[in-house]
C-alpha cells in the first residue's frame, strides 16, 4: 500500500514527546468501506466528522465524499479524484494512487460503526490532550488567575467527549444516562439471532441441531415467518459453514426440505454453503481466518453459522486462556465483517440450566448474546421432536419451542408452542395438592431453572397460587405452590 507523511494536526504539536492518539488503519477502514459500498456514508457519519480524523489527506476525502453524497452522485475513486480535483486539493489528498489503494485487503463488508467508534475515541483523546497542554502552559506563566485555571480544569475533566458510537455518546453523566432513549437492538430472526451479535446453539449429537441451523439458513431468505413461528423482517444473506458433516449430507438435507412446503420461496441468492474442506479448518490459524473473511467478505454475509465449534477450533476448549482467545477470535470476525456470528457447540452436561450446559469453558455461554439449548428429543414414528430453550440477553426471550422434523409432511420442519407436560390437567395430577419447583422438574424432567421458568408463566396465568414460603432457598425452591381451584384442564 502507498504511504503518506503524516502530517500531525492541532495546535503546538511539537511540544509533544509522542505520537498523538491516532489508528490510520481504522480511518483509512471507513474510507474505504465507503468507496466499496456508498451506503457506509450513513453508519459513518452517525460516529464521525471530518475533523475527527487525525490524518490531513483523510480530512480532505471524508469532506469530498460528503459533497458528493450531498449532490446525489456515485462515490467511488474515479468521482472522488475529479472532484478534489475540481477542488485544488487532489496533491493534499495523497494523489490518485493514494486514493485508489484505499480499498486494498479491505473485505467487501467492514464493520464501519466499530472503526468509526476507534477513530472519534482518537480524536476525543487528542482533544483532551491540547486542552490539558493549554492548561499546563498557562500555569507556568507570570501572574497565573487561579480561580480562571481551575475554571478551565473543572470544565476539562467534566465535559462529555463529543465522540460516538453508533450514532451514540460514548459517555454520559447519570443524569443524561437515565434521560436516554437507547434503541432496541435490532435482530436478524427476532428474538434470536442480533445484527452482528453472537449466538451458541447448544445439542447433545444427533439432536437435530443441523436441521436447524439449515432452516433457519433457508427460511430466513425472504420476510416473514421462519417454519410458523421466528419472524424475519428483512431476508437476510446467510454464510453457512457446515464443518461437522460431510457435503453429501448436507446437500441431501437441503435437498429434502426444498420439496416441502415450508421452504418453496427460498431465495438461493441469500444463501452460501461453505463445505468442509480437505484437511479440516482451524479458525485460529491467521491463513484460514483471512479466507474466511474473504468469503464473508465478497458474500456481504449478514449471518455466519458455524457448525459445529470442535470442527473450526483445534485448541482446548475447557482452557480458559485458550477459550479466551477463541471469543476474541469470533469477535475479531464479527467486527471486521459487521455479520452476526452463530456457534453450534456440543453440550456435555446432560439437563443442566442452559448457560450451564455447553461444553468446557464459561467463557463460551458468556461470550454469547444468546444461548440456544436443544434438549429431550422424543421420536414419535417417522416424526422427530425436540425441546428448545432460549436465552436471549438482547430482548425478550421466546417463549420454549417444540422443533418438529416429519419429512414425510408438507411443514417438514416447523416450530411448535410447547405444552407444559400433557396439559395442565396431566400436571396437576402428576404433582398433586400442594407440591415444590423440585417437584415440577422431577415431572417434567427438566433442569430446576427450567421448571422456575414456567412456574412464573403458571404464576402469571393465575393457573397456581403460592400457599407457601418454605425456608429458605434459591428462587424459593422450597416455597410451595398449589393449583387454582378454577384451573380448566387445558393452559
Amino acid at each position: 500500500m502507498a504511504t503518506v507523511p503524516i502530517d500531525r494536526p492541532g495546535r503546538r504539536p511539537e511540544v509533544f514527546d509522542k505520537s498523538l492518539p491516532h489508528n490510520l488503519e481504522a480511518e483509512r477502514s471507513i474510507l474505504g468501506a465507503i468507496l466499496l459500498d456508498n451506503r457506509a456514508l450513513d453508519e459513518a457519519r452517525k460516529g464521525v466528522r471530518a475533523e475527527d480524523f487525525f490524518l490531513p489527506q483523510h480530512r480532505y476525502i471524508f469532506r469530498a465524499i460528503d459533497e458528493l453524497a450531498k449532490s446525489g452522485s456515485t462515490i467511488d475513486s474515479v468521482t472522488l479524484v475529479e472532484l478534489l480535483t475540481q477542488q485544488s486539493h487532489l496533491d493534499a489528498a495523497g494523489g490518485p494512487a493514494y486514493i485508489s489503494q484505499l480499498t486494498d485487503g479491505l473485505p467487501r463488508l467492514t464493520s464501519v460503526p466499530h472503526h468509526s467508534a476507534i477513530v472519534a475515541e482518537k480524536a476525543a483523546l487528542r482533544r483532551m490532550a491540547y486542552e490539558a497542554h493549554d492548561i499546563l502552559q498557562r500555569t507556568l506563566e507570570p501572574g497565573a488567575d487561579l480561580a480562571a485555571l481551575s475554571k478551565q480544569f473543572a470544565a476539562a475533566s467534566t465535559q462529555r467527549s463529543t465522540a460516538t458510537s453508533n450514532g451514540h455518546k460514548l459517555d454520559y453523566s447519570l443524569a443524561e444516562f437515565l434521560e436516554e432513549q437507547f434503541p432496541v437492538p435490532e435482530h436478524l430472526i427476532e428474538g434470536l439471532i442480533p445484527r452482528q451479535g453472537t449466538a451458541m446453539i447448544v445439542a447433545m449429537p444427533h439432536h437435530l441441531k443441523s436441521w436447524f441451523t439449515l432452516g433457519i439458513t433457508l427460511g430466513s431468505t425472504i420476510a416473514g415467518t421462519i417454519m410458523g413461528r421466528l419472524e424475519v423482517k428483512k431476508p437476510v444473506r446467510t454464510m453457512l459453514v457446515p464443518i461437522e458433516d460431510y457435503p453429501g449430507e448436507v446437500q441431501w438435507r437441503t435437498r429434502q426440505l426444498l420439496t416441502t412446503g415450508t421452504f418453496k420461496d427460498v431465495d438461493f441468492s441469500c444463501v452460501r454453503v461453505l463445505p468442509r474442506p480437505p484437511g479440516g479448518f482451524d479458525i485460529m490459524d491467521e491463513m484460514y481466518f483471512q479466507t474466511l473473511l474473504r468469503r464473508i467478505g465478497e458474500f456481504k454475509a449478514d449471518h455466519v453459522i458455524l457448525d459445529v465449534l470442535r470442527r473450526v477450533f483445534r485448541g482446548d476448549i475447557n482452557s480458559p486462556k485458550e477459550s479466551a482467545a477463541l471469543c476474541e477470535q469470533l469477535d475479531r470476525l464479527r467486527d471486521i465483517t459487521g455479520a452476526a456470528v452463530t456457534i453450534v457447540h456440543h453440550e456435555n452436561r446432560k439437563e443442566a440450566d442452559i448457560m450451564r450446559a455447553s461444553a468446557g469453558s464459561y467463557n463460551l455461554p458468556g461470550w454469547a448474546n444468546v444461548v440456544i439449548q436443544f434438549k429431550r428429543k422424543m421420536q414419535e414414528g417417522a416424526a422427530s421432536r425436540v425441546e428448545i430453550e432460549v436465552d436471549n440477553k438482547l430482548a425478550q426471550s421466546p417463549e420454549p419451542m417444540l422443533m418438529v422434523l416429519d419429512l414425510a409432511a408438507d411443514a417438514a420442519l416447523r416450530l411448535e408452542s410447547i405444552e407444559d407436560s400433557a396439559g395442565v390437567a396431566e400436571l396437576r395430577e402428576k404433582l398433586g395438592e400442594e407440591w415444590t419447583v423440585r417437584d415440577m422438574a422431577e415431572a417434567l424432567d427438566v433442569h430446576k431453572a427450567n421448571a422456575y421458568r414456567r412456574l412464573k408463566k403458571l404464576l402469571g396465568a393465575g393457573v397456581i397460587e403460592k400457599v407457601g414460603k418454605g425456608k429458605r432457598g434459591q428462587k424459593g425452591g422450597l416455597a410451595r405452590y398449589c393449583f387454582t381451584s378454577n384451573t380448566s384442564s387445558e393452559e
